[in-house]
Parts: structure tokens; sequence; C-alpha cells
């Protein structure tokens, strides 16, 4: 699975690139931004489906050690990095009060940014050892279902109705864990058409930006489709090292990403810069290049706290948290 995870963040790198490339390049082609759209119903399903295809082994594990991981792999870069973004915006943006976004607990807990991804695993984690009494398979629907009543204005509804969504993808992957070999070595008559089905949700996303955005019953069905049809194409596609590697260290591309593609956008503005090659190659080394190239870092204290005196069982595995991610 670490190629659809690397794959799927490289995914959400690209699309963070693609609105500024939009605004400070004319003349880019429409039909990268049409990608990205038709993309959106599955990217960030995906990631949160392949966390939750590694939580009964998370389970396994005595529950100290289980909650240890989870604060060390995703409580803690959570609250680094809401340190940094919230310090690194406060900078370029220069507001006249310089500190609004550190004293705004529902922004720092809700998840500022793209932070959000990893406050609403978070939750799921918390709300994971569940599992253990009640099946996983139980979860998704309900969840799903439970997400379209909560369309009221405000943070907190949006925040619980995002939670409540992407949880049932998290639970999904749960619940297919167990039968996963089955199911990837399934005949490629349903799957096929469920890849096929994905295409035609992914060109009616791109018509109608409302569908794609909507969390929902409905969307949940259809997205959970396109993310079922990818997981049974995953041992199917060509061998990438390079994906692999970057799935194992997803979190760090998910985390640097969108920080350093505000801080070349800013710097872009700053400077003055026009040249078309110019900001895209700018905005491609920030947004791509940068992020990947700190991979190797992902088990150091800037994406993972893992105390000298942790044994190897309790050290979080980069990997784990699918490192992100719109």
């Amino acid at each position: 699975m670490d190629i659809l995870r690397g794959l799927a963040v490289l995914l959400v790198a690209i699309f963070h690139i693609q609105y500024p490339l939009m605004e400070r390049v004319p003349g880019t082609p429409d039909i990268i931004l049409r990608i990205g759209e038709a993309l959106q119903p599955f990217r960030m399903p995906l990631l949160f489906f392949l966390s939750g295809l590694l939580l009964p082994r998370s389970l396994t594990k005595p529950p100290r050690a289980y909650t240890t991981g989870k604060l060390r792999g995703i409580a803690w870069p959570f609250a680094l990095w809401t340190v940094i973004v919230a310090i690194t915006f406060e900078a370029l943006w220069r507001d006249e009060d310089r500190w609004w976004l550190l004293t705004d607990a529902t922004a720092m807990l809700t998840g500022w940014q793209h932070l959000w991804f990893l406050s609403v695993l978070l939750v799921c984690y918390a709300v994971a050892p569940l599992t253990r009494l009640i099946p996983a398979w139980v979860l998704p629907l309900p969840l799903a279902f439970a997400s379209s009543f909560l369309t009221s204005d405000g943070t907190w509804m949006e925040y619980g109705e995002k939670t409540l969504w992407y949880a049932a993808f998290f639970f999904a992957g749960a619940a297919v864990a167990p039968i996963l070999v089955h199911w990837q070595r399934l005949s490629p008559v349903v799957p096929t058409a469920m890849l096929l089905f994905g295409l035609a949700w992914g060109f009616l996303a791109v018509q109608d930006q409302q569908l794609r955005t909507t969390l929902g019953f409905s969307t949940f069905i259809l997205s959970l489709v396109g993310v079922l049809g990818l997981t049974w194409l995953s041992p199917r596609l060509p061998r990438s090292r390079f994906l692999e590697w970057v799935g194992r260290g997803s979190i760090v591309v998910y985390l640097v990403n969108l920080t350093t593609i505000t801080i070349a956008f800013e710097s872009i503005d700053a400077l003055g810069i026009e040249d078309p090659w110019a900001i895209t190659t700018i905005l491609v080394v920030a947004g791509l290049i940068v992020p990947v190239a700190m991979v190797p870092l992902a088990r150091t204290p800037l994406f993972a706290w893992t105390p000298r005196s942790a044994s190897a069982a309790d050290r979080p595995v980069a990997a784990e948290p699918p490192s992100p991610h719109r």
C-alpha cells in the first residue's frame, strides 16, 4: 500500500501547486486544474482508507504502546507543525494582531490549513479502540449518514461534518483489512467496473464544484467505490521504489508541502518575479522537490517524537500515519 500512499500524497502536493500556478502564470493549461478537480473525490479519502488498513495491526499492541505510538507519531507532529505553520503564516501576512492565529484555540485544535488531516486522524485513532468491541464494518455507513446532517455554518459544525465523513473511510479501511488479500485477488470484472465508475464520478466532479466538495452519504459511497477499485489495482501497478519510499515518509511531504508553497508564493510577490518559467520552477521546487528531499527526516523530532529510551517496538513507523494530506 506504500505505493498508493506515495501516489496520493504527491497528488495532494501537486494540487496545492495548481492554484498559485494558475493565478501567477497566465496561459497555464486549464487541463491541469481539471485533472486536479477530477481527483479531488479520491485523494484524501484514499489516505484515510489506507490509514484504516493499518488499524488492526496497531490494535494488536498493548493499550499503552498504542496510545504512546499515536501521541508520538501523530499528536506530536500535529502540535509542532501547528506552531511552525502559525508562526510562518503570521510572519508572511504581517497582520496588525501578529499572534491572533496562535491564540485562536478553535483553529489550533481543528487544524489550521492542511493540518486538519492530522487533527481528524487523531480523532479516528482515539475512537478506534472501540472496534475491539464493535466490528469496524458497522461504523462507515452510519458515520457517513450522520455527516449529511451537519450542514450548519460554524467552524465546529464543519469540523464535525469533516470528521464523520473521513472517519467513515478510515473505518472502511479497517473493515477491509482482514480481507484485503482476498479482495486484491478478486476477478477483474467487478473491480474494473468500479474503476470505470470512479472515472465517471471524477468527470462529473469536474463539472460541478458543489458535487465534488459536498460531504454526505451519497458522495461517500461514490468515492468509496473508486477507492476500493484503486486498492484492488495497487498490486497490479508497476513497482516504483520511489513511490514506496515517498509513501513511507508521506507525513513529511504532506506537512512541508503547503508551508513551503506559501513561502514561495509570498516570495514571488515580494520580489516582483513575473517570468512564467521562473514562477513555475520556484513553485515546483517548493511544493515537490523540497518536501520529497526532506523525507529522510521522517524519523527525526520534526515529524515523530522518539525518546532515546523508547524501545524499537514503541517507535512510531513513518508509514503508519498516512502522512497525510487536501
